[in-house]
């Protein structure tokens, strides 16, 4: 017994040396380390923009990190919110060079997944960190910081709401959508009736934001301020239809008056080939582009047309890129669309911009998840996760999630055309990272088990429970 407790407590201290020859040799390591210096970048401001987004940013360089001895040296280039000392630090390369090119696309998903702004200039700080294996500390070079504009990659509408409109709600059936393309710029053509007052919602709902009179700098003198406790506006302008824009940036507000949005059907399937009162089927205007209508069809053919006329404007089988089954191509010398199905009632919707003619209301908005966070990354059955569309462009789906793994949201069952990653979102549950993968996506730091995740495609929140 006195020989083993002897051996014991010679391995003990033969460990505590072993240890402290290695703190001591970390020690003289470290203190033999010569650190790279950051050069680049070649300027301290930059702004990025959508339509450079897939070239080079800048080509950022360095000196080699010098650890004493020959070695193999990963350098990692990092960035993070100024003054946040590299908590969040992202990696935006890793390399054996000296030398890495930062993409516009790429950088710009970062800084947004970092909480940017998008088009309000910050501060970013940039290293790099060289590293040799785990058993060596890293070494930090040091820090240069730049001043950054992101750009905007998605542009979610806002709201008209009041009886200037279709009525002060119920939300969402009477809100009128304004659309975006271009960040804080929106458009929509409407029909407004005088005398009535209205605002704009950042959501479907009457809060938290919302813009009213006294917003704006420059408002166009068909509406006025309606000094009515809510600061409203008021329609001075001649009921009718007119194409507003709104620029939240600028604070303007900009309406013209327009003809009135028309689609027109006509044709054998319908009431007969004619333009005579009662003849064609006039569609519904929905928002630009959206008409739709419930109409009794025949076994027969029938077109479209921008006007109650044959022309100068018709829409034919072939202009659309996806029609139901019902319809098919009359192959008539005009490619007329043929009514196919049982002869009765039917409600058609028609997206001139999609180029689509589908049957019944539109069909709710999709959307999936997939990656190793949930069933690995794929589209085979049973591997991929449809969320639940509940209304107002939101959607939930239980699942179990892997803690460390990542995935993304899809609006397809496939890679294309259109995903979401973690920059996409303004605000995302603490569960979820940028996974900073190179794709950016969202990676699960919660344990592993069953949740709830809902998301909210219009104010881009992804919650969790």
């Amino acid at each position: 017994m006195k020989t083993l407790k002897t051996l014991l407590a010679f391995v003990t201290l033969a460990f505590v040396f072993a240890s402290c020859e290695d703190d001591a040799a970390k020690a003289t390591l470290k203190s033999n380390v010569t650190p790279n210096e950051l050069q680049t970048p070649s300027s301290d401001s930059y702004i990025l923009t959508l339509s450079d987004k897939d070239n080079t940013l800048e080509t950022f360089e360095w000196t080699a990190t010098d650890f004493g001895f020959p070695a193999s040296v990963t350098y990692s280039l990092q960035i993070d919110v100024a003054s946040n000392n590299f908590a969040d630090a992202v990696e935006v390369a890793s390399t054996n060079s000296l030398e890495a090119a930062v993409n516009v696309g790429e950088l710009n998903d970062i800084l947004l997944g970092l909480g940017l702004t998008p088009e309000d200039a910050a501060d970013i700080e940039i290293r790099v960190v060289s590293t040799i294996n785990d058993n060596v500390p890293p070494v930090y070079s040091n820090v240069k910081t730049i001043e950054v504009a992101a750009y905007a990659t998605s542009f979610p509408p806002i709201y008209g709401m009041g009886a200037a409109l279709k009525g002060w709600g119920p939300w969402p059936d009477n809100a009128v959508e304004w659309q975006s393309s271009e960040f804080k710029k929106y458009e929509t053509v409407t029909y407004f009736t005088n005398g009535q007052t209205f605002r704009w919602f950042a959501q479907l709902d009457w809060g938290p934001t919302g813009y009213n009179f006294p917003f704006f700098t420059t408002v166009d003198p068909v509406f006025e301020n309606a000094n009515d406790g809510d600061s409203n506006l008021k329609v001075a302008g001649a009921t009718g239809w007119y194409k507003v824009n709104v620029d939240l940036a600028a604070k303007t507000v900009v309406a013209l008056s327009v003809p009135e949005p028309v689609l027109y059907m006509t044709g054998a399937a319908l009431n007969g080939w004619s333009w005579n009162p009662g003849i064609p089927v006039k569609l519904t205007y929905i928002k630009p582009g959206i008409f739709e209508t419930t109409a009794t069809f025949s076994n027969e053919t029938f077109r479209f047309f921008g006007q109650a006329d044959w022309g100068p404007t018709s829409y034919n089988y072939p202009y659309f890129s996806s029609v139901d089954a019902i319809f098919e191509n009359a192959n008539d010398g005009d490619s007329n669309l043929r009514y196919i199905g049982t002869p009765g009632s039917q409600k058609v919707t028609v997206d001139l911009i999609n180029k689509t003619v589908t049957l019944g209301d539109l069909p709710d908005p999709v959307l999936y998840m997939t990656g190793a966070a949930l069933n690995g990354w794929g589209w085979a059955a049973g591997q991929y996760v449809s969320l639940t569309f509940t209304g107002a462009n939101t959607f939930e789906a239980t699942a179990t999630f892997t803690a460390n793994e990542t995935f993304r949201f899809f609006a397809q069952t496939d890679w294309g055309p259109t995903s979401y990653n973690y920059p996409y979102f303004t605000t995302v549950d603490a569960n979820f990272v940028n996974a900073g993968d190179g794709d950016s996506n969202l990676r699960y730091v919660g344990a592993t088990g069953s949740h709830t995740i809902t998301v909210n495609m219009t104010t881009k929140v992804v919650t969790f429970n």
